[in-house]
């Protein structure tokens, strides 16, 4: 098959070619970004769902994750329809990365406090039962003048 164009015709711009305001590398990283949270945030969702009938406020951070998720929905909605603009992909992996510490946080206090409670059950305090005189308790130079036998 082959395409003879005339020498007349003018080659002009295409109107269905692809022009990359941002280079597909940041493209792919603020994907890649996405992606990550989005599994972090469902890892947290599930161990607190597990977590959940040993502290009913699991439950909460739960509602947090979600709405977080909400948040990062809209802030991606609006740089992908151009209403954030194309350059300020440093704030959607911004967002995301506050999203990833709290994923972080939220494992940590599921799992710490599990383990903080089952030691403070099984330690006892020690006491101290020994018996002091007041002759030891005060230094010599204050003690008052006694007579003795």
């Amino acid at each position: 098959m082959t395409f003879k164009m005339s020498t007349s015709e003018t080659v002009g711009v295409d109107s269905n070619a692809i022009y990359h305001e941002l280079s597909p590398k940041i493209v792919l990283t603020v994907r890649v970004v996405n992606a990550l949270t989005l599994l972090m945030v469902l890892i947290a969702v599930i161990l607190c769902f597990v977590q959940g009938h040993k502290n009913g406020s699991y439950y909460l951070l739960v509602c947090n994750l979600i709405i977080s998720m909400v948040v990062s929905t809209f802030v991606n909605w609006w740089y992908r329809s151009g209403d954030l603009g194309s350059e300020k992909y440093w704030f959607v992996i911004l967002v995301s990365a506050v999203i990833m510490f709290q994923c972080i946080s939220t494992d940590v206090y599921v799992f710490k406090e599990e383990t903080s409670v089952q030691s403070l059950t099984t330690v006892t305090p020690s006491m101290n039962t020994s018996t002091a005189e007041w002759s030891t308790m005060i230094p010599p130079s204050t003690r008052p003048f006694i007579f003795s036998n």
